[in-house]
């Protein structure tokens, strides 16, 4: 009897311990997803890839540009947030596809297709080894998801086992503008 209840305890002590190691083991997309890398915006930032500096945010209501040689206006009602930055490719030629902004709240704004077309935009554009390339990135999303957010770039759209460059935005710098003409106004 002494014999059977001892080995009940141990068989109910493994399922526990095999219950927990199930449970505190990382699933395969963290195992397997991109290795992050901190940046803050003004300073440049390295990856194995890439560098990249982030030197603006500005942020506007309206949004005027050129497309094609038309001019283009895009209204919103959240804010655009439009980051001018220079980067280049440390090894090899390279395009950066995996554009993105991360909120507080966790939630992800891609760049807005709104303004595909737009010649300005980094994202898109080849990035040669020690030759740096100004652009900008931009992006739609409500007011409140700005606060603590940071650009997020890597190579590949959906990065596995590389590099991923995540830059802190410094919303108290930020330029505000009710409207942005791009190609007319500073950047």
């Amino acid at each position: 009897m002494k014999q059977a209840a001892a080995t009940v305890a141990i068989v109910l002590a493994g399922v526990a311990i095999l219950a927990l190691l199930h449970w505190t083991t990382p699933g395969y997309a963290v195992l397997t997803g991109p290795i992050e890398i901190a940046g803050r915006q003004e300073a440049p930032a390295e990856t194995a890839e890439f560098s990249l500096k982030v030197d603006k945010l500005i942020l506007s209501e309206l949004l005027v540009f050129q497309r094609y040689g038309k001019k283009v206006e895009r209204g919103t009602g959240g804010i655009w947030a439009v980051i001018t930055a220079d980067a280049s490719a440390t090894h090899r030629t390279l395009l950066l596809a995996g554009v993105a902004l991360r909120a507080a709240s966790g939630r992800i704004y891609m760049q807005s297709p709104r303004v595909d077309g737009m010649s300005q935009l980094l994202s898109g554009k080849e990035l040669q080894p020690g030759l740096q390339q100004r652009g900008l990135f931009v992006f739609e999303l409500p007011a409140d998801e700005l606060p603590g957010a940071e650009l997020v770039i890597s190579r590949e759209a959906f990065p596995r086992l590389t590099s991923q460059l995540a830059m802190s935005l410094n919303e108290g710098s930020a330029i505000r503008r009710t409207v942005l003409e791009i190609g007319r106004d500073p950047l």
